[in-house]
């Protein structure tokens, strides 16, 4: 739940270096330019030629990690669970086109890469900002690329649209929490946990206390006081 930014890009093996290089550029660029600014932190993972992972502030990362679709299919047949082949595929129900004739051509072999980043705890709008725009240069070499923003931002170019978004699936959240018994959301995004049952006040702890080493007022009791009366359970029933 939340503001998520998804994307599924599809480009030829051959150029997937190159699109990864540029975004890892731009990257390297906001976290210098604009991110030490704002005291936002970025980190950049550049794992192999074909992956990529960016984590801006409190955003999820954000991954780019394109692979053949025999892998996809490999990793889909192995795993209980598959998001880059359920994503792309529909679930099975569109094939996957590989690239034309890539035994006798290689070079035409397609790479797809599917995911989403979300954004919604984000402390700065901003960072929406920075996930889109490092989408669109990876999304500028693709043959085949599908960006869904809920913020609206990727394709309208306006920051108050998920600025809005955020907003009101913030207010959705807040909603849903106010059901979940013990549990506060507070800004950001973060869970606050709020003790249910309430701690005692020290004086009352020491009242008690006290009251527990007296002895019972009532003459002949030996048993320990334990009521404000100065008397035991017993006798203090007795004094009414």
């Amino acid at each position: 739940m939340g503001v998520t930014i998804s994307h599924k890009l599809g480009l030829k093996k051959i150029h997937v270096p190159n699109a990864l290089n540029n975004a890892e550029n731009a990257a390297k660029a906001i976290k210098e330019n604009q991110a030490k600014l704002l005291d936002i932190p970025i980190e950049i993972r550049r794992q192999s030629d074909c992956s990529l992972f960016i984590d801006i502030g409190e955003c999820e990362t954000l991954s780019f990690k394109f692979k053949s679709v025999k892998e996809i299919k490999n990793e889909e047949r192995e795993s209980e669970y598959s998001y880059t082949w359920a994503t792309l595929s529909n679930d099975g129900k569109t094939e996957l086109d590989e690239g034309y004739k890539i035994d006798t051509f290689p070079q035409n072999e397609i790479y797809y890469c599917s995911s989403f980043c979300k954004t919604q705890f984000a402390n700065n709008v901003v960072q929406h900002k920075w996930v889109a725009d490092i989408i669109k240069v990876v999304a500028s070499h693709c043959l085949i690329a599908e960006v869904y923003d809920e913020g609206d931002y990727y394709h309208a170019g306006n920051l108050e649209d998920a600025s809005a978004a955020i907003a009101e699936n913030g207010k959705l959240i807040d909603s849903i929490s106010g059901l979940l018994c013990g549990y506060q959301l507070i800004k950001g995004g973060q869970t606050k946990i709020k003790p249910l049952k309430k701690r005692k006040k020290s004086y009352e702890i020491f009242k008690e206390k006290s009251l527990s080493h007296n002895k019972c007022k009532m003459p002949g009791c030996n048993r320990t006081a334990t009521q404000e009366s100065g008397y035991c359970h017993s006798c203090d029933k007795s004094e009414d």
